[in-house]
């Protein structure tokens, strides 16, 4: 009789009682997407274009450092500009004429 008694006992309290509710995480935002690379002559540009639309003597260093260029890729990209119509060679500087600068 007390067996019966456990089991019934058992039953019922199992019969009450309350289900856990397991909090599911946040949902993570998604990554920025990744830009393509720019080629040499876009980021000489916009790094000529954020230090006055003109390469001079005085920021020769800071352009190729932002931009990452080497001497040749810098003689590369302003031939190139030129050929394309979207640079000039005025006076002792290099100026850009297309986008931001024109």
């Amino acid at each position: 009789m007390i067996r019966y008694l456990t089991l019934a006992s058992c039953l019922a309290l199992s019969a009450c009682a309350v289900p856990i509710i397991v909090p599911l995480p946040a949902p993570t935002p998604d990554p920025e997407p990744i830009q393509a690379p720019q080629s040499a002559k876009e980021r000489f540009v916009t790094s000529v274009a954020a230090n006055g639309c003109a390469l001079t003597s005085a920021n020769t260093d800071l352009v190729m450092a932002d931009a990452v260029l080497s001497r040749e890729d810098l003689a590369r990209v302003m031939t190139e500009l030129r050929a394309e119509g979207r640079g000039e060679i005025e006076g002792q500087a290099f100026r850009v004429t297309s986008g931001t600068c024109a």
